[in-house]
């Protein structure tokens, strides 16, 4: 009977999902799509390419919605259970609200396996090709803004430079234009500055072409050109790219590898312990937004419609999904323990309504 009662649930609680992330997903993609229609025109971009970031940003966008239409899902799917009083009888075939919560639990774990492999495997690559996709394109014609530079640095060594087109999404053979190498001594002042017009990654080194370098001597500067040069340097492309995207876009494995990087040399940026937190925080978070709408469900929505479920469950996912952004970005200013902003609310909000739903009066 719990078998078959089991994936009765289980599937009221998918269809729910499915709904309401479909719903979120497809205004989110139309706002998006116009919004990069402003862009259409600057340097190569056009309406294609304004559709096919679009598509580039899907995996991300369900990321970013996954929570919010879990506790939708839940008001849509065991709200329509309880409309029609069959949550009465399943609680009178001796179900209790922590079983009946701890199998809503399990569901949302079998649907946060491809969440999770998405949020490693997918979603990062595709969002670094979809930025790299729009800067090549708007700026073909006008050239890279110096905002739109990499900075990276390694020991004494500080490299910037520009990236020319896609070159980001090939790990083994990327190209760079207009690179800087500034190298420091031991008091952090330049001794010499190396400017590129072109540099190429391959098979473990950097290879810089029209090469100028300038030496700065206590006898004087000495400069020289030079057509080609190879320069060994252990900032491989991939810290380019994780450089050059925001940590919260990033998969574990990426922000691993930063962190072992600038092990030793300099301070790590907070946000990116916030964002390792926050990746292994995110089946807490969707679990805890998904429980909020659990109480409603025993009580007024027993006899409320669709619409009021629905609204009800879009007003607490909102208020969740701002509430965790704000936590996020407070961390970082303040630099706030990771755990606290990433993990502590959601193990909150998850206490609190596991004791809601042991009161049978509640």
């Amino acid at each position: 009977m719990f078998s078959l009662l089991n994936r009765y649930i289980f599937k009221s609680i998918s269809f729910g999902i499915l709904l309401a992330l479909l719903m979120f997903l497809t205004l989110d993609i139309l706002l998006g799509f116009i919004q990069q229609i402003n862009s259409v025109g600057k340097g190569d971009y056009t309406v294609g390419s304004a559709l096919f970031y679009t598509l580039l940003n899907i995996p991300s966008k369900i990321l970013v919605m996954f929570p919010i239409s879990c506790v939708v899902g839940f008001m849509i799917g065991l709200g329509d259970l309880a409309a029609r009083s069959e949550l009465v009888v399943i609680q009178s075939a001796g179900l209790s609200r922590i079983k009946l919560t701890s199998i809503a639990i399990m569901a949302l774990i079998v649907w946060l396996v491809p969440m999770t492999i998405m949020s490693e495997f997918v979603a990062p690559s595709a969002k670094i090709k979809a930025e790299s996709f729009r800067n090549s394109k708007l700026t073909k014609d006008i050239g890279l803004g110096i905002e739109s530079g990499v900075w990276v640095r390694d020991g004494n060594i500080i490299f910037n430079a520009k990236p020319i087109g896609n070159s980001y999404d090939n790990k083994d053979n990327i190209t760079m234009n207009d690179v800087t190498v500034y190298e420091l001594d031991s008091d952090l002042q330049v001794i010499k500055v190396s400017k590129a017009k072109k540099a190429i990654h391959a098979k473990g080194n950097w290879e810089l072409f029209d090469l100028e370098e300038t030496e700065f001597k206590e006898t004087g500067v000495v400069s020289k050109l030079i057509d080609n040069k190879i320069w060994p340097s252990n900032i491989e492309p991939e810290i380019l790219s994780i450089t050059h995207t925001r940590p919260k876009y990033l998969s574990i494995r990426s922000i691993l590898k930063y962190k072992k990087f600038q092990e030793g040399k300099q301070e790590i940026p907070i946000k990116f312990d916030i964002a390792l937190w926050s990746k292994f925080a995110f089946p807490l978070l969707v679990i805890a937004t998904a429980l909020t709408g659990m109480p409603f469900l025993f009580g007024l929505l027993r006899s409320g419609g669709f619409g009021q479920r629905l609204l009800v469950g879009v007003m607490l996912g909102i208020l969740l999904f701002l509430l965790n952004n704000t936590l996020l970005n407070v961390g970082e200013v303040f630099r706030i323990h990771p755990f606290i902003v990433t993990t502590l609310p959601s193990l909150v909000i998850m206490a609190v309504v596991i004791l809601y739903l042991k009161n049978p009066k509640g």
